[in-house]
């Protein structure tokens, strides 16, 4: 975003709060060095933000993924339109990872809102919003991605008013759609085996790929996440069998689910491995195993 408003001859200054991620914070630092974009990075969580839109006099601001609350009340001097953009639906996708719950909830589209910042989180009327078909390959990686490039648009459609002194939309949300998801616990994560369909399972991993390494299961007392899962077929002769049972375990791993469908599993994160299914033998996971924990139940 900040590469093609730049491009457009506009200016464009980013004030960055660090990421806990090292390699995240390093491509911001790369890429701000190669575009030679004015850059300031927060080091004092509760004044460096205002200090530095007062002292930039700026026309307007967009927060993508700030971690901290910003208190309007310590703005209200400062002449900058400031924009909220938010990678849900608003107001049924608020917290803070809403691409995790579109992708584990099996929507067939996931979007995004950009709203005007208000003293609430993911709060104010909406300024634009827009959706995009939830395919199939897509984990919570690349559908973070994809918004990324979608929110240009709407950024571009802001500015376009704005510069035109055009009135921005201020389009007010349904407060009986309202949902706010909290960060995933482990319940979250986790394989419910009396309850998942097959399909259900192959959202929850995507929705966990990468950055919890897969949808969350036990074998041995051991955690074992599911890297990859996709919907096979059903079969006929499951009424002996128990769901998460492996049903084949030859190139790859066959997994029966609660209502009858199979699912094709081809990698595994297991004992802080990588282990392609086609080794699994080697682990121990072998056809007529079942996965789960029996003994074990967790609460939020």
């Amino acid at each position: 975003m900040a590469y093609t408003l730049a491009m457009q001859q506009l200016q464009v200054h980013i004030f960055l709060s660090p990421a806990k991620d090292a390699f995240v914070q390093q491509k911001v630092k790369a890429f701000v060095q190669q575009t030679k974009l004015p850059f300031t990075e927060e080091r004092n969580a509760d004044k460096d933000l205002y200090t530095w839109l007062q002292k930039g006099n700026y026309d307007i601001g967009f927060i993508l993924v700030y971690p901290h609350l910003i208190r309007l009340e310590r703005l209200k001097n400062h002449p900058a339109r400031l924009f909220n953009i938010h990678f849900g639906v608003l107001p049924g996708f608020k917290g803070p990872v809403p691409v995790f719950w579109q992708l584990k909830k099996g929507l067939d589209k996931i979007g995004l809102t950009i709203h005007h910042l208000s003293s609430k989180i993911d709060d104010g009327p909406m300024a634009w919003t827009k959706t995009t078909d939830n395919l199939p390959h897509y984990n919570y990686q690349l559908a973070n991605q994809v918004l990324s490039q979608l929110c240009i648009e709407g950024v571009v459609f802001v500015l376009h008013l704005f510069i035109n002194k055009l009135p921005i939309p201020e389009i007010p949300t349904n407060p009986n759609d309202t949902a706010y998801q909290k960060r995933p616990q482990l319940n979250n994560v986790l394989i419910n085996r009396q309850t998942m369909s097959a399909i259900e399972i192959c959202n929850l991993v995507r929705a966990c790929n990468p950055w919890n390494k897969g949808a969350l299961t036990w074998f041995q007392q051991q955690e074992v996440k599911l890297m990859d899962a996709q919907v096979i077929s059903a079969i006929d002769s499951a009424d002996n069998l128990q769901a998460d049972t492996i049903i084949n375990d030859d190139q790859s791993l066959h997994i029966l689910c609660k209502d009858g469908k199979l699912i094709n599993v081809n990698m595994l994160f297991l004992n802080d491995c990588f282990v392609p299914a086609y080794d699994a033998r080697q682990w121990g996971l072998n056809k007529g195993i079942q996965f789960g924990l029996q003994d074990l139940t967790f609460k939020q």
